[in-house]
């Protein structure tokens, strides 16, 4: 039986608080939306089916035409040229070396041993003899043989095989079966629950792009691990140790742009974004545009010229401004990616997929998950560039 309560007023605490209508806004406020455009673009473009667990590629580059003189360098006039000893691969007798710094051509007329050149006392051309130091860049300017010379010796390029591992990605949720039939604001459970769960999977595919380290092992059952970005780029890797200046991106992208195609994209950390807008403020040229942009689908930030007349999208990586900046976080990042040399490679009948009904039967419980299993490929590394550092 209900009390009697006599008073003045009926204030809003007098009212039963099962009794209140909550007033609730209908939309979900999330701190992070969805950045995971790296994933994205490779999602739309063209992807092969890895038909087992480890994945192989070939690589392949013309032979070498600039080698460097090595040790403690050379005297004028000398006839032995300390280089690198893999240069030798590319070098036979009477080829044409010049040395870009003297100026002085030389003739090659045998090579003892890795590493090192026997050439021709007198110097070939206008440029006289001088003493080259350790690091002198010496660049083929062709070969020239004595007349009725003998069939020369082939120089052959070796194929250089790529492999990385498919990585199995899991996501779950669990509920119980109860907790499935009550009513909540902004939806029912599961449902909710499935939808940020497959934003979380796509950002764990996104960090494991960028940042995955490759290996397989067994402890007690074998665990393959997909090397990301961050793992083959080797060549093109620069520390930047502070401030990015339009001087430094530039001389970065005149060397990552000479090789491989124009599809060039950035990926950067808000720390980097940060010095490319900056560019455009302080007058040194038009390397922002701001007007919106789609490149592989995804929306981009802006656009640089690049040194080659190309225009490169840059794509701010807003989540990373969670991590440190500088040499101490991934913040102070800065990737400059080849598309066209990425691809996904997913194990077959293993790409994503949404798996439900995972609980044991006999139980009262909702549980499913998101499976993944794939790997990344990540060919020609010298045509994609990495910066670090920036801060």
């Amino acid at each position: 039986m209900a009390d009697v309560v006599v008073g003045a007023f009926v204030d809003t605490e007098e009212v039963l608080p099962d009794e209140k209508v909550v007033d609730m806004d209908p939309t979900m406020r999330r701190l992070d939306p969805d950045q995971t455009q790296f994933t994205t673009m490779t999602s739309r473009m063209p992807s092969r089916a890895s038909t087992r667990e480890k994945f192989n590629w070939l690589e392949e580059q013309y032979v070498n035409n600039l080698f460097t003189v090595a040790a403690a360098g050379y005297a004028s006039g000398a006839t032995a040229i300390p280089v690198g000893a893999t240069d030798t691969n590319s070098i036979q007798p009477n080829d044409i070396l010049r040395n870009m710094r003297t100026g002085e051509a030389m003739l090659v007329t045998a090579i003892p041993s890795a590493g090192n050149l026997t050439v021709r006392a007198t110097r070939l051309g206008s440029a006289a003899a001088a003493a080259g130091t350790s690091g002198d860049k010496l660049v083929f300017i062709g070969s020239a043989f004595p007349q009725g010379s003998s069939y020369p010796q082939p120089k052959y390029s070796r194929r250089v095989l790529g492999y990385n591992y498919t990585q199995t990605f899991r996501t779950s949720w669990v509920f119980s079966g109860t907790a499935t039939s009550i009513e909540l604001y902004g939806g029912r459970e599961p449902a909710k629950e499935a939808a940020r769960k497959a934003v979380e999977h796509k950002r764990e595919l996104e960090h494991n792009g960028f940042f995955g380290a490759r290996d397989f092992f067994t402890i007690t059952d074998p665990q393959g691990t997909s090397g990301g970005l961050i793992e083959f780029i080797v060549t093109n890797k620069q520390n930047v140790g502070g401030e990015l200046t339009s001087d430094f991106l530039d001389l970065f992208l005149a060397t990552v742009l000479a090789k491989g195609s124009s599809d060039k994209v950035i990926f950067t950390g808000t720390q980097g974004a940060y010095y490319i807008s900056r560019f455009h403020r302080s007058g040194q040229g038009a390397f922002w545009q701001p007007q919106p942009q789609t490149i592989h689908g995804v929306r981009v930030d802006g656009v640089i010229s690049g040194v080659f007349g190309y225009q490169v999208p840059v794509v701010v990586k807003k989540e990373w401004s969670n991590y440190p900046t500088g040499a101490s976080g991934y913040n102070g990042n800065l990737f400059v990616i080849d598309m066209t040399n990425v691809e996904r490679r997913p194990l077959r009948d293993r790409d994503t997929a949404l798996l439900t009904a995972r609980q044991n039967p006999g139980d009262d419980k909702v549980a499913a998950e998101y499976l993944t299993e794939m790997g990344w490929e990540v060919a020609q590394e010298r045509t994609h560039g990495l910066l670090t550092g920036i801060a």
